[in-house]
């Protein structure tokens, strides 16, 4: 049966990073794993962003593996294989996807970037860094 429940709470707080990656139209998902969860090798026909709202995720892709925290922004250009795996106290994440950067032209694509006094890098993620 459809239920509709009366609102008792009408302002919501989204970060404007989550904002910032819905489409005009579409939506973005909301992730949670928990620890140990791995989501093996896999790549997708569409770019994909993920920005970490908590915990800690161990990122591999074709080149490179870098722990995840809280703030870091993942970008993943079309067709990039990459895993994940969430570390001991798991992790919750925003996952938004979209054409492939050869048909867009917008602010995220080409770059990854990580907050909070982590590394920045630029460029495509195989550029990247391995883990030490």
């Amino acid at each position: 049966m459809t239920r509709i429940i009366t609102a008792t709470k009408t302002k919501f707080a989204i970060d404007p990073a989550i904002l910032a990656l819905l489409p005009a139209q579409g939506c973005i998902e909301l992730q949670r794993d928990a620890a140990g969860k791995v989501h093996h090798f896999h790549t997708h026909p569409v770019d994909e962003i993920l920005v970490i709202i908590s915990g800690r995720l161990n990122f591999k892709w074709e080149d490179g593996e870098r722990i995840c925290r809280a703030g870091d922004t993942i970008f993943l250009p079309a067709g990039t294989l990459h895993q994940s795996e969430a570390l001991a106290e798991g992790a919750v994440y925003a996952i938004a996807t979209r054409p492939p950067a050869a048909t867009i032209a917008d602010g995220w694509r080409g770059s990854v970037r990580t907050e909070g006094g982590r590394a920045r890098m630029k460029g495509r993620p195989q550029e990247a860094q391995r883990v030490r």
